[in-house]
């Protein structure tokens, strides 16, 4: 579990620390960031592939 700062914690430790903690929170975020797009694309692929899937056993039940 992350610890929760308070304000007056905050402004009472020293900078580089939170430059550290600021520099960590972006590496965070960039792969936070980079999961929710693939994950984005998978879903993206599997909606496809769904769609397709759909066609297909509507093609079955009506042939042409």
């Amino acid at each position: 579990m992350a610890i929760k700062y308070t304000e007056e914690q905050l402004n009472n430790v020293d900078k580089s620390f939170l430059v550290q903690m600021f520099l960590n929170q972006q590496e965070e975020m960039a792969k936070a960031t980079n999961q929710v797009e693939l994950l984005t694309n998978e879903v993206q692929s599997l909606n496809k592939k769904m769609q397709t899937l759909m066609e297909q056993l509507v093609l079955s039940k009506n042939p042409v």
